[in-house]
């Protein structure tokens, strides 16, 4: 065999100086890939990044085509390894070409000028990943699957030897995740190249990988070939599940199956023409866990399964895990089952104590691996451990329902923890919110609706351009269900208007709209959302841009406030935190109406000369914040 590429030796990975796995010793040979797989927040990434060198190791040597890394420049290392790490793929205002390109930056110098032969490579790398055509196309517009494979055009064009990606398919439905690792395949074979990369797609990560290797959370547990670690009595142990709920063949994991054979959570929407399992929340998950706990503690008795009507009005059914009880206490686990809407927390075990005390009355607490309040404008105050309201009523109405089942009338305390919560925590957006130590325990109707940008997309147009065929020629845009809440609450649902939720696509609802010979438009929203569109943000997901307090401080400092104040916005946690803060110091109506004057001029812009369109910004707190002048036009036209 070849000598290795890459080479691992005693590594020692983790964060702030504290060992999470330690003695790795991993080689990748030419033509061949090498898989990481096990459950959440096991460190599959954190391996990854020690390797890439975005996390410093703890100690041991990462070896790069036989030299030691750390002694490596920047560049000599851009042209030996590339990455692909999905959750970096911001970039606005750039064409699929411009991020291609950019892979040839090792190449080019300071500058970053690329000649004949670079454009060549760029070319001939984008035909080959089926890129090409969509070299116009702003990075932003395109699908998931799509920017997936303008991105692994991207690492191939710094022609690397080496190439690591951290879950490359997760984004991607079944076709786009054929499609992409059919093409990696054949490029690791043609080319010589060594891959290590993540998975969590067992049955494919049995299919593509040379060699696998099995992270159990604290070590590197196995490594061998898919034949050797593909086993279902070993799998069943390395993800703690049941033995016989995983299946090989088909990557069959069924939440659920215990004693009494409980199957998987079955409730499907349709989604762009796709049949998509909903799952349900961590809210969901730690109201069944407190049940369970509750009926041990009050009953004496361990129930075979648990179960509920979330507030959707949707019933869930499972199993009970890490069940351990004492002479005053009860706690278990139940795993968050993500549907086919996956994110950090799927599979996360979320667990409950439930204990008696002398205080007479119901407490919800968070322990390891939940996180807290420390800025407030949150659903809970500062200090309160980041249990929403829902969950929260959730978790008392089904340990008060046992406790009256046992005729129980004294105190009890729930202690919501999460063992890998602060793991998880780290990939999401909490510590930007200030929720620090874990992860947030969710959920308004109990249930994950999954739904693809794309197919979200797809069906927006569809709802304006039905509203359209029905001769309408005035448009309700709101993002979501409080757009429509405050839409009746002010009666404007009763106008005869058609009102479209366009969710965080404002400007694909704005472009179809105008498309779609619409003369009048009208968007309602939070202010946590539309205050986005003061910088010309026209997707208002927080992973397109998150700017609220950045456009609150600019907009104050414009209008007088001082130094003080604008750091105080600038680390505020949300957008009714900053409302707050401006409404303190007497300068909530003047920055409203800078902000509104800015969003006028982009939705103007974006919808162009023919049609008139205006904003009306609330908050839940505050209620309503302001209207623009052509808002408030339309308004006084259409009463």
């Amino acid at each position: 065999m070849a000598e290795a590429k890459l080479e691992t030796l005693n590594l020692g990975v983790g964060y702030d100086g504290r060992l999470l796995i330690g003695d790795i010793s991993l080689e990748v040979h030419p033509g061949e890939i090498l898989t990481l797989i096990g459950p959440n927040g096991a460190g599959k990434s954190t391996v990854l990044k020690s390797i890439a060198g975005q996390l410093a190791p703890i100690r041991g040597t990462v070896l790069l085509c036989g030299e030691d890394m750390a002694a490596a420049g920047r560049m000599e290392i851009a042209r030996l390894m590339s990455v692909l790490f999905t959750d970096r793929n911001r970039a606005e205002l750039m064409t699929c070409l411009d991020v291609a390109s950019a892979g040839r930056y090792p190449y080019t110098g300071r500058l970053g000028i690329l000649d004949e032969k670079d454009r060549q490579i760029v070319r001939e790398t984008l035909e080959l990943v089926g890129g090409w055509d969509m070299r116009d196309r702003p990075f932003d517009a395109v699908s998931d699957g799509q920017r997936q494979r303008i991105l692994l055009a991207r690492a191939l064009i710094q022609q690397p030897e080496v190439l690591l990606l951290d879950e490359p398919t997760s984004y991607l439905d079944i076709r786009y995740k054929l499609e992409f690792l059919t093409t990696l395949r054949k490029l690791v074979k043609e080319r010589g190249l060594s891959v290590i990369m993540s998975m969590h797609e067992l049955d494919l990560a049995m299919r593509m990988s040379d060699r696998v290797v099995c992270v159990a959370g604290d070590r590197i547990d196995r490594i061998g070939r898919p034949e050797e670690c593909f086993d279902r009595s070993y799998l069943a142990k390395l993800f703690d599940m049941e033995p016989g709920s995983f299946d090989p063949c088909f990557d069959t994991l069924e939440y659920g199956p215990g004693p009494a054979g409980v199957p998987a959570f079955e409730h499907y929407v349709t989604s762009g023409g796709k049949r998509l399992r909903c799952g349900y929340t961590t809210g969901t998950c730690a109201a069944l866990a407190a049940s369970g706990a509750a009926r041990r503690l009050l009953l004496g008795i361990w129930p075979d399964t648990v179960r509920l009507i979330t507030p959707g009005g949707l019933p869930v059914e499972t199993i009970l895990e890490e069940k351990t009880e004492g002479k005053d206490f009860a706690a278990c686990g139940v795993r968050k089952d993500g549907g086919d809407d996956i994110d950090h927390t799927s599979g996360a075990l979320i667990c409950v104590r439930v204990e008696k005390n002398d205080l007479g009355e119901l407490r919800i607490e968070g322990g390891e691996g939940v996180g807290r309040v420390t800025k407030p404008g949150l659903d809970q105050p500062v200090g309160e451990a980041a249990i929403n309201s829902v969950p929260r009523r959730m978790i008392a109405g089904a340990v008060e329902q046992i406790a009256e089942l046992a005729g129980y009338a004294g105190g009890i305390t729930v202690t919501v923890f999460v063992p890998d919560g602060g793991a998880i925590a780290e990939k999401t957006f909490n510590p930007a919110l200030g929720i620090e130590g874990g992860i947030s325990i969710l959920g308004t109707s109990g249930i994950v609706e999954p739904m693809s940008s794309q197919a979200l997309i797809d069906t927006i147009r569809l709802e304006i351009r039905q509203a359209a065929a029905l001769g309408n020629r005035r448009l309700i845009l709101t993002p979501g269900n409080y757009g429509l809440d405050f839409l009746r609450g002010r009666g404007l649902d009763a106008l005869g208007i058609p009102v479209v939720k366009c969710s965080n696509f404002l400007g694909d609802a704005i472009d179809e709209a105008a498309e779609q010979g619409f003369l009048q438009i009208l968007l309602v929203g939070h202010a946590g959302k539309l205050v986005k569109l003061a910088a010309g943000i026209m997707n208002t997901h927080s992973r397109q841009a998150d700017c609220r307090t950045e456009l609150f401080c600019a907009h104050a400092a414009i209008c007088g406030a001082d130094r003080e104040v604008c750091e105080r916005l600038m680390t505020a946690a949300t957008s009714d935190a900053c409302l707050d803060i401006l409404k303190e110091t007497g300068l909530d109506e003047p920055v409203m109406e800078s902000l509104l004057a800015a969003i006028e001029v982009h939705l103007a812009r974006r919808a162009g000369a023919e049609c008139r369109i205006g904003a009306v910004l609330f908050s839940n707190q505050h209620g309503l914040l302001g209207t623009t002048q052509e808002a408030e036009k339309l308004l006084k036209q259409w009463r």
